[in-house]
């Protein structure tokens, strides 16, 4: 049996209004603090870098990161959050927004124009500590993107321990937040706050962390009688759940930096890699596919090529969803990097087909390449970073200062280590980083 013809995707990347059930009968179990500034869960950016506007014009992405709740300080997956009687099962609910009573928290939209001389037409980003990047979250179980108005989403998954509803920090939403350079500063005055003062520097030769503890957003949880803030109230002014303990809040304290050094930036990239179709017995066999692809890339002449620090290197990072599949396949490097991408919907879709998966190596000198993972952490070859211009070939020059490139990639669809290829089709999903080390 043949497969679909497989391909895999390349992206350049408070007051008023408690809102509580008729009948108080959930209660809160953990009795930490991790709506409070220093207990958030981090957003785990690394280092941010802006160059000049030539390279990286107004709406760049700058970043993206996938946050479990379970990262707050003092919490585990397993923690018990909340207990509820079997009864509330259909009224239990996560409420979420923005840090909107502060100034760099979450009340200015500047990505949408919010306090802005230009309308960027970034919506959802809210400004942030670091001077002209804005944050977008996004609450992954309802697809949601986080804003100053109470949002909900219903929790679905919970553990039932003794007759009870236990809901522990794993059963709460992911939270994934991206970065964009917008054109406007946020307003000094207007907002409800303004705790951490100004913002972090605009330029220099350093690299300088995101001191600021005030959180970017809070997720709460509404149920049998937990204090809780009405769905479409603003959050610059509605916080009954900050008071009362309930919930979880997520910033960029000390888990972010930003930088202003000379770099490179991906300018295109094949979008859609095609491989010849292939039975599931050839693969079998050891038989395997490959197909090469070209990213365009653009530095400036004063960029440093490498994976140490202040250097520039390329990472081709896989879907979230693949990520999680690796995890649980073994496909992790030491370093936190991917071995192989696997297909949108590998192991929950029965037409996907399994065992099998797409390896990179560089097209110019053979070295096989790992592709980078969501943990935030890894660094060099074991965690998916090479040097931007390793095996490029200059294209020459469309501006001043400026030279182009042309990266080609080798990728290849094969069986994964000590798996049995079965058939069906193969639809990964992969992104194209570069990034300041």
């Amino acid at each position: 049996m043949t497969f679909f013809r497989p391909f895999f995707t390349l992206l350049l990347s408070l007051g008023a209004g408690i809102a509580a059930d008729a009948q108080a009968t959930c209660t809160r179990v953990y009795n930490g603090s991790q709506v409070y500034d220093g207990n958030s869960a981090q957003l785990t950016f690394g280092r941010v870098n802006l160059t000049s506007t030539y390279l990286q014009p107004v709406g760049t992405h700058l970043g993206s990161v996938v946050v479990s709740p379970a990262t707050a300080p003092g919490l585990t997956s397993e923690t018990v959050l909340w207990q509820c009687d079997l009864s509330d099962a259909d009224s239990l609910y996560e409420v979420f927004a923005t840090n909107g009573d502060d100034r760099i928290g979450g009340y200015w939209e500047v990505g949408n124009g919010s306090g802005a001389s230009v309308n960027d037409g970034l919506p959802g980003y809210y400004a942030t500590w670091f001077p002209y990047v804005g944050l977008k979250l996004t609450h992954l179980n309802s697809g949601k993107v986080l804003s100053r108005y109470w949002q909900d989403a219903k929790i679905t998954q919970y553990d039932t321990v003794g007759g009870k509803i236990q809901i522990k920090a794993k059963h709460l939403s992911m939270i994934q937040g991206d970065l964009a350079r917008v054109s406007s500063l946020p307003p000094t005055s207007g907002s409800g706050s303004n705790w951490c003062g100004g913002q972090a520097a605009a330029s220099g030769s350093g690299n300088y962390s995101y001191t600021c503890t005030q959180p970017n957003a809070y997720v709460q949880f509404r149920g049998g009688g937990i204090a809780s803030d009405a769905v479409g109230t603003d959050s610059n002014t509605h916080y009954n759940f900050w008071g009362a303990g309930n919930g979880i809040a997520f910033g960029m304290r000390s888990a972010a930096s930003i930088s202003y050094t000379a770099t490179c930036v991906a300018r295109n990239v094949t979008p859609v890699v095609s491989f010849l179709p292939i039975t599931a017995t050839e693969l079998n066999q050891g038989m395997t596919r490959s197909s090469d692809f070209t990213i365009g890339l653009e530095c400036s002449n004063t960029a440093n090529s490498g994976t140490a620090s202040n250097q520039t290197a390329l990472g081709i990072q896989v879907a979230y969803s693949a990520y999680t599949q690796a995890q649980s396949l073994g496909l992790l490097t030491s370093g936190g990097g991917v071995t192989y991408l696997v297909s949108n919907g590998y192991g929950s879709d029965p037409s996907v087909a399994t065992g099998v998966g797409i390896s990179l190596r560089n097209a110019s000198n053979g070295s096989a390449m790992n592709f980078l993972g969501w943990s935030g952490s890894g660094t060099g070859a074991t965690g998916g970073w090479y040097p931007v211009l390793a095996g490029a070939n200059s294209t020459g020059s469309n501006a001043s200062g400026y030279t182009s490139y042309l990266q080609t990639i080798t990728a290849t669809l094969s069986t994964l280590p000590g798996k049995t290829a079965t058939p069906g089709r193969v639809n990964a999903t992969a992104y194209v980083l570069v990034k300041v080390q």
